[in-house]
């Protein structure tokens, strides 16, 4: 029961971050989450986005002494909230732009399972003279070897994204970087940072994607540390322009 409330805690903790290209993790209840793995990388269906008010941050950036590098960068960036993704089952029945599965981690079971909620005609094969049951758990080599072995969620992860997609995509976490533009650079502190944790432990499990997996930590360290001390620069600045002001 320990394993299994860790199991579920980090993922949870996987469905808190955005920004992967190839799938997407929505936390659905205590004991269930939604994987979204994407039909087309290059087309994330979550794109209906609602503004949000900009901070002041934006609304005084003018008028302090950062560079220009970093007044652009800051006032380019300005806020949207992504539309909450639908996670009941009809909804996800019809979604067309992803393929669904349910993991969760049942106390009764005291094991997870991962079930499949949408595209069971592509993705199931089914003997001759018997009928598609799509209450099934997916057979996961992850999940039967999760009582002997210290299965993570991004190991089920990996294979999911592998079981969905053909082909398999060179790193099943393949980051998009696009979807980092598109948020305030306080908020791209934060998320570049819990994304490199979250890279950090994949790396560690020594996938086949291990080497493409680094060169993505690298490039996301390199901005995550640019935009920390492009808002460094922010705030030193505006500091300053209130010390001249008193």
């Amino acid at each position: 029961m320990t394993r299994l409330n860790q199991f579920m805690a980090d993922c949870m903790s996987v469905g808190a971050l955005r920004g992967f290209k190839h799938f997407s993790m929505h936390i659905r209840s205590r004991e269930e989450v939604i994987l979204r793995v994407f039909r087309d990388a290059s087309t994330e269906a979550d794109s209906d986005e609602i503004p949000i008010c900009s901070s002041t941050i934006y609304d005084s950036i003018s008028r302090v002494h950062a560079s220009d590098e970093t007044k652009q960068m800051i006032s380019n960036a300005r806020g949207r909230m992504a539309k909450p993704f639908d996670t009941s089952n009809k909804s996800l029945e019809a979604d067309e732009h992803g393929i669904n599965f349910l993991v969760a981690g049942y106390q009764r079971y005291r094991c997870p399972y991962v079930w499949l909620r949408s595209h069971h005609q592509q993705l199931v094969e089914v003997e001759d003279g018997q009928e598609l049951d799509s209450n099934a758990p997916v057979v996961l080599n992850t999940i039967n070897c999760w009582r002997y072995f210290d299965i993570r969620p991004w190991d089920v992860i990996v294979e999911i994204i592998c079981y969905a997609l053909d082909p398999w995509p060179e790193n099943p976490f393949s980051i998009d970087y696009a979807y980092f533009d598109k948020i305030t650079i306080e908020e791209r502190v934060v998320a570049t940072g819990a994304m490199l944790e979250f890279l950090r432990r994949a790396y560690l499990r020594h996938y086949f994607c291990s080497e493409v997996l680094l060169e993505d930590i690298k490039r996301l360290q390199h901005q995550h540390f640019y935009c920390l001390n492009a808002l460094r620069e922010y705030q030193q600045s505006a500091v300053f322009r209130e010390t001249n002001n008193a």
